[in-house]
């Protein structure tokens, strides 16, 4: 049906590049001068702050696929069923009320998801400024899909005579994302043995 998205703030992944060309370029330097000492023990804090570059501008997300959402952060993934979100909110923030099977209700406001400005100023033709249409903002796929298993969801009920029973669905998870921490930890240390 539609393909999975990947929604997360335009600046991030560009301002990660930059800093990753600036950072190769003084790797690169100390490289053409043959300063190995300098590289071997400041270019693992480089590489550091390359990937602590990457965690927080780049790796942040909205993962929007047919019948769920993935909240990904820093250190944690959260995965969310659309039959487990009760509410939707887009504006400057993404929020998103989600549903644990235990009934615990959580409000999730993604980290670096793409948001509304509050005000949108045109050409000055329409007086200056205009409310943003919902249809045009950078999340509204992600409301669309969980409208439409909404829907969905409510024809299977009448048709099975289910009635407004909640459906049975796969719980709201978040584990830890350990690949990212272990290469997090690996990284600090070979900082701290350049050091010594």
């Amino acid at each position: 049906m539609s393909a999975e998205i990947i929604l997360r703030q335009r600046s991030g992944p560009i301002i990660t590049i930059v800093v990753w060309v600036f950072l190769a370029a003084l790797l690169g330097d100390a490289l053409v001068r043959g300063a190995w000492d300098t590289i071997g023990r400041f270019g693992p804090s480089l590489l550091l702050i390359g990937w602590i570059a990457f965690l927080v501008l780049w790796r942040p997300a909205l993962i929007v696929g047919r019948e769920q959402v993935a909240v990904r952060e820093l250190l944690r993934t959260t995965t969310v069923p659309f039959t487990r979100i009760g509410d939707i909110r887009l504006g400057s923030v993404v929020t998103i009320e989600a549903a644990s099977a235990n009934g615990t209700v959580q409000t999730i406001r993604p980290w670096n998801a793409p948001g509304m400005p509050r005000r949108k100023i045109d050409s000055g033709l329409t007086g200056g400024t205009r409310p943003e249409s919902m249809d045009s903002h950078p999340s509204f796929e992600l409301l669309r899909r969980w409208e439409r298993t909404q829907a969905d969801d409510r024809a299977k009920r009448c048709v099975s005579g289910d009635g407004d029973g909640s459906p049975e669905a796969v719980d709201v998870e978040t584990p830890w994302s350990l690949g990212v921490i272990g290469v997090t930890v690996v990284l600090a240390l070979l900082v701290a043995v350049g050091l010594i």
